[in-house]
């Protein structure tokens, strides 16, 4: 395989996506054998501390979680600090009463909107943002409802206002966040809090410390709850999402991938194209050696495809023994050359039986270029046809095919 296949040098246009980077990072991605990773139940510490190496179908996913989470709690702060007026008229002074009206109907009027804003299909970017205005409005209520209640007249202040920074922070459990998100909100909060001794007169004393001491408690009881959370959807993703077997991908998750490419190529993207392999007469082996040395073959096929393409190429277990590579940013030309030293690859690998039998794997491979405008399931079949071909003229072979009025360019 020529070195120039596995060039790493793209032009401005075609830096890998980041659908292609995080799905190939996915794939590659194994558990370090270290005590903390036995801990965290075969996860990496990566997998919880931030989005960076989760796939963006994974991280669509939790955003979707999260967004109902948001919607709950900008309406609950929306709707239970104004239920709480009546015991305020009977509580407070009528000074203060009168004042805290006001920062009630702020936080309404700020919250309702935030929460349907969470209602729509945001992305992750701006999901971020109204989780955050949704804390922060919390956050100044407080400060400006401890300031009312501290002017003037003092008198004692209601657990209600009092404590919202311990439940603001303690209702961030019910979110998978990730470790650095969760300490930028936590972060946020305590700096209101802190701002709000400061202009007191009480950033020094015995009850900031206290305060601060279990702020800090619930804060680690938070985050603690929100990492498994979100291991646990971590865990039920990767499960839904691979081929058990083989550890790639699999067909429905390699379809998104699929959509995905063909958007952006519609849109004036780069071109790519598709693999598809069927390891030649793996049925026969399935019935001379048995279907446990079969899976040993598909996973030997599995890591040999995946050691052979390019950083930012995608690998899928496509159906019983055949898989499905996308190729972005590269032309059919490459393409062959590509499939051609996978092949290669292929032919030199062994897979040994119970009796120390070799077996030598080869597959057939079908390639085609996406074609502007077509639907996915054109470029398959052409794909398959090509695969179909090649079969049919003896196996072992790449074969590719393209429409007739495809351009060459």
């Amino acid at each position: 395989m020529s070195s120039e296949s596995h060039s790493s040098k793209q032009s401005p246009n075609d830096v890998p996506s980041e659908l292609d980077v995080a799905l190939r990072a996915g794939i590659k991605q194994t558990a370090r054998k270290t005590l903390l990773g036995r801990l965290l139940n075969g996860f990496d510490l990566q997998d919880i501390f931030s989005a960076e190496h989760h796939t963006p179908d994974f991280i669509e996913t939790r955003s979707e979680y999260i967004a109902t989470r948001v919607r709950f709690m900008a309406f609950f702060y929306a709707i239970a600090v104004p239920l709480w007026t009546p015991i305020d008229y009977f509580l407070l002074s009528h000074e203060h009463f009168r004042l805290i009206v006001w920062p009630k109907l702020i936080l309404t009027l700020v919250l309702l909107p935030l929460g349907q804003q969470a209602v729509r299909g945001l992305s992750c970017k701006h999901l971020h943002i109204v989780f955050m205005l949704t804390v922060l409005t919390a956050c100044l209520f407080h400060f400006a409802s401890m300031l009312i209640l501290n002017s003037g007249t003092p008198e004692p202040i209601l657990a209600g206002y009092n404590y919202m920074p311990f439940m603001v922070v303690s209702m961030l459990g019910v979110f998978p966040l990730t470790i650095n998100w969760s300490l930028t909100l936590i972060s946020l909060i305590l700096c209101c809090y802190l701002s709000l001794q400061a202009v007191l007169g009480r950033l020094i004393g015995m009850d900031t410390v206290n305060t601060l001491w279990t702020f800090c408690i619930l804060a680690g009881i938070a985050l603690w709850v929100q990492s498994s959370q979100l291991l646990v959807l971590l865990k039920l993703y990767r499960e839904s999402s691979r081929d058990p077997l083989t550890g790639i991908i699999n067909r429905r998750i390699m379809m998104k991938c699929l959509a995905s490419k063909i958007k952006h190529a519609n849109e004036g993207g780069s071109p790519f194209c598709i693999l598809l392999f069927d390891l030649d007469r793996f049925k026969r082996i399935n019935d001379n050696y048995g279907h446990l040395v079969g899976d040993k073959v598909l996973k030997a096929a599995a890591e040999v495809l995946q050691q052979g393409l390019r950083e930012q190429d995608v690998v899928a277990r496509f159906g019983g023994e055949e898989f499905l590579a996308v190729l972005p940013q590269c032309r059919y030309p490459d393409a062959i050359a590509l499939a051609e030293g996978m092949r290669g690859d292929l032919n030199r690998t062994t897979v040994l039986t119970a009796d120390g039998e070799e077996i030598r794997l080869s597959t057939s491979i079908g390639i085609t270029e996406y074609e502007i405008g077509e639907e996915i399931s054109t470029t398959l079949n052409r794909a398959d046809e090509a695969l179909y071909q090649a079969k049919e003229t003896g196996r072992n072979r790449a074969v590719h095919r393209q429409s007739e009025h495809f351009s060459r360019l």
